[in-house]
């Protein structure tokens, strides 16, 4: 698919978005917490992302005139944003492993980073909502980037910080990704199903596109709803309730890769 790289992109910048989001509050809650098994894979998937979006442009020394362009561009502000949230991310990365005592700046710059991150998931949304694409033209693609960022970093941050102590953050988890699954599901399942009422041609032909797809449809409202379910069984000791959180973090995160696969796919310029 020509767009595969793009799907890289934005799943795991807002993953890492969302991983950082969850340890700033995980930090707020347990200051002695380091948390370095959350804020490494963040830097790797960020690194990941801010590379696969410049194979997207084909041409990456084209981003230098793309950033001369912040004032004006969406594109430009995503990828400022993008190499910010980046470049905070890996030096609290460095920090955390050769200058461990520096807390108080750890702190900051995961702070920084989840916010940089937060704004960053708007300029990524709103690149497609100024797009020509009529699909995309909509607030509903916002909540969606959102949604996938809260929901794939909050579960991550679980998983990945299994030997830290967590303290109240599985019941936070738990209560920001079935919300998140409940916004984004009322924001999007309509969206898209007022496609076929459109008089929209472009609109009309993504609706056909999306009927042809209806499995993979189903598939990413299940995944993500079992996912997010998973995490209201009762809490059991943290070796025995790993397995779950493990299951609900790849579920979550199949649904939200298959989501965005669709999402790419009924890419229709008007």
């Amino acid at each position: 698919m020509e767009e595969l790289a793009l799907i890289i992109f934005t799943i795991c910048v807002q993953a890492a978005v969302g991983l950082m989001l969850f340890t700033a509050v995980a930090k707020q809650l347990n200051k002695d917490g380091i948390f370095k098994t959350a804020v490494a894979p963040a830097a790797g998937l960020a690194i990941v992302g801010l590379l696969a979006s410049f194979l997207h442009l084909g041409h990456p020394i084209a981003a230098v005139n793309t950033l001369m362009g912040f004032a004006t561009s969406w594109l430009s502000r995503e990828i400022w944003f993008t190499s910010a949230f980046t470049g905070l991310t890996v030096l609290a990365v460095l920090l955390i492993y050769f200058k461990p005592a520096a807390k108080k700046a750890i702190n900051i710059f995961i702070i920084l980073a989840a916010v940089i991150g937060l704004i960053d998931v708007l300029a990524m949304a709103s690149v497609y909502t100024s797009s020509s694409v009529a699909a995309w033209q909509s607030n509903s693609i916002v909540v969606e980037f959102y949604a996938a960022a809260i929901s794939m970093g909050a579960l991550l941050f679980l998983a990945l910080s299994a030997k830290e102590d967590t303290g109240r953050m599985r019941k936070i988890v738990a209560i920001a990704v079935a919300a998140a699954f409940v916004i984004q599901a009322v924001a999007m399942i309509p969206y898209y199903n007022g496609f076929g009422a459109s008089d929209n041609l472009a609109l009309q032909q993504s609706h056909a596109i999306l009927s042809s797809m209806t499995p993979a449809m189903v598939l990413k409202w299940a995944a993500i709803l079992v996912g997010a379910g998973l995490l209201f069984l009762p809490a059991r000791e943290k070796s025995k309730d790993a397995p779950v959180i493990l299951g609900a973090t790849a579920l979550v995160v199949l649904g939200q890769a298959v989501g965005r696969y669709l999402f790419f796919a009924i890419m229709i310029v008007s």
